[in-house]
């Protein structure tokens, strides 16, 4: 396999599957140790996704050829003797060594349509057969393959792609060297961090797609097992990994939301092949009943259609953090060709309704928090992070104010910003309780959870209110667990550390944290933070959803190789790097 150590130690084809940059194809291991190939779908499992039932390699004994290494480039057999690769998005080639067979490929498709060709379960894509050397015939039998003999499979529905001419071998030679071009954009880590980076970075570029709405982009989605599509939040997180290698895809991350913003300058939660999600209308009916199931059906978040859905105003901050690390290397910085757009969303947000000015989450969707106990008494909340984010948005407007000389420009950004902070302590901080609290439907919500730390993003706390969110932080029974932050406190009783928002470790929000310290001056803090959540992600052997705080292991119900996870661990690893040397 390619000269990537660590690259390919994590793709197990089992929890995380071969896949290749834009490809909606999954190639899993099943129990047998056969392989199946599945699709990538919006809303839809991969168990519900078949292409191929089973793909098996045997010698001429009929005995299986074991899978014995996996790449990014591809799957090896039985050391060598033949192997597995990507032709294009749509194609997978099987290839039998100079020296080996002969070898014999079965492919059983999902179904036959009613001219008995073979189909997928994909919303009934059909499964196109070809050789790419000799005959090939599809049988009970099998395709029999001599020495540096290959058969291919082209899968995926309508053909988006002109099906490539060559052989295995030069399909090999493609995919180790394009996979070579990715891994050169890899920046420096500790070695420590090193193999985890370079799966980290393999996530990033096997999690694209290119969605039917906009060809032109290359989205990262979160993952290619159910999340197949691009989430506001999750695409501003990828891109403050992806800036540290290809700064022009990580500000494609953000242009493709603005290329969605409606005329009042709200942003879409989702945008999918279908189109969008921008307000309950649109949201899918599973996730309809869940939420009449959590809140009721006569709840607002179900039955008012025009609710508008959105996620957290980051793209000001990320914006400026992809300027800064591409330099000069962009015809113009992303957050001027933004700016009009991230005005308008600004404005959107404090225009929303509000008890004292500052904005709340109207849906729960919005937050980022399905589940979190911040929402228990319904909508709207007005959490304490919201207000933290629009600070850090507002001083990122100021920067670039600075940058192109516009003194009044910086002053009205920095203004409103400064008066958002003081707003937020005078209003939301509890002395007594020496944390931030926010407001629902049935009053004030004590639940202590990292989102009343996020303050510390807006880098305007007084010593006394930093006194007491380092208490939060650190303390026994509260956030101060063996694998931090827990999403609830564990002295909370809706602490639970294996469901989603109640308890288990989220990078992101770990990370948000590390930078919040940053910003308000706290640099032992941060890095203490940021080491404990690389040394949690070492040690549980992948880049999950989501952690349990008190094992540091994947938790219950979370997906792995998850695109945010993959981002902000490389970001941590990158900046723990500069700040060691």
């Amino acid at each position: 396999m390619g000269p990537w150590p660590g690259a390919g130690a994590f793709i197990d084809l089992d929890a995380v599957p071969l896949t290749d940059r834009g490809s909606r194809l999954l190639v899993f291991v099943r129990p047998d140790g056969d392989l199946r190939v599945a699709g990538a779908v919006y809303e839809r499992s991969a168990e519900r996704c078949t292409h191929l039932r089973r793909l098996a390699v045997t010698d001429a004994a009929g005995r299986r050829l074991p899978v014995t290494a996996v790449g990014p480039e591809g799957i090896s057999f039985a050391g060598g003797a033949a192997s597995l690769t990507f032709v294009d998005a749509e194609t997978l080639s099987v290839g039998v060594a100079e020296d080996g067979g002969p070898v014999t490929v079965e492919m059983e498709a999902f179904g036959v349509d009613s001219l008995g060709q073979p189909v997928s379960e994909v919303d009934g894509a059909p499964i196109r057969w070809c050789s790419t050397e000799g005959p090939g015939t599809l049988g009970a039998a099998g395709t029999v393959l001599p020495a540096g003999g290959s058969v291919s499979v082209r899968m995926g529905g309508p053909v988006r792609t002109t099906p490539q001419s060559g052989s295995h071998r030069q399909y090999l030679s493609a995919a180790c060297a394009r996979w070579q071009d990715w891994f050169d954009k890899l920046p420096a880590v500790r070695d420590q961090d090193v193999e985890m980076v370079r799966y980290a970075w393999w996530i990033l570029a096997s999690n694209i797609v290119r969605l039917a709405t906009h060809p032109e982009i290359e989205a990262v989605v979160p993952s290619k097992q159910g999340y197949v599509a691009a989430w506001q939040w999750d695409s501003y997180f990828i891109s403050f990994g992806l800036r540290h290698g290809d700064p022009e895809l990580a500000a494609d991350q953000l242009r493709l939301f603005f290329s969605e913003q409606a005329s009042d300058g709200g942003l879409p939660d989702v945008v999918h092949d279908g189109g969008t999600l921008a307000c309950v209308a649109d949201v899918p009916p599973g996730d309809l009943a869940t939420l009449a199931r959590l809140h009721g059906a006569d709840s607002p978040m179900v039955s008012q259609a025009d609710m508008p859905i959105t996620k957290p105003p980051l793209a000001a901050w990320a914006a400026r953090a992809v300027d800064q690390a591409a330099g000069n290397a962009m015809p113009m910085s992303l957050q001027s060709e933004l700016k009009e757009g991230l005005d308008r969303l600004h404005r959107w947000w404090f225009q929303r309704p509000s008890p004292d000015g500052l904005p709340g989450y109207e849906h729960v969707y919005s937050s980022g928090l399905d589940d979190s106990p911040l929402f228990d008494d319904g909508g709207p909340v007005f959490a304490p992070d919201l207000p933290s984010y629009l600070v850090l948005a507002l001083d990122a407007m100021s920067g670039l104010a600075d940058d192109i000389g516009d003194a009044a420009e910086a002053s009205a950004q920095r203004s409103l910003a400064d008066s958002t902070a003081e707003r937020l302590i005078s209003e939301r901080f509890d002395p007594k309780l020496g944390r931030f609290v926010a407001l629902t439907p049935a009053g004030r919500r004590e639940t202590l959870t990292p989102f009343a730390l996020m303050p510390l993003l807006t880098g305007r706390l007084p010593y006394r209110v930093l006194e007491g969110l380092r208490k939060s932080l650190s303390g026994p029974g509260a956030l101060g667990a063996a694998y931090p932050l827990p999403t609830v406190a564990l002295n909370e009783p809706e602490f639970n550390a294996d469901r989603m928002w109640r308890g288990p470790v989220w990078l992101n929000v770990n990370w948000l944290i590390v930078q919040g310290l940053l910003r308000s001056g706290l640099d032992t803090e941060a890095a203490e933070l940021a080491e404990r959540t690389v040394q949690m992600v070492r040690k549980s052997g992948g880049l999950h959803e989501y952690w349990n705080p008190l094992t540091g292991t994947r938790a219950a119900g979370a997906t792995t190789g998850f695109g945010w996870s993959a981002a902000l661990f490389l970001d941590l690893a990158v900046w723990l790097e500069a700040r060691d040397n």
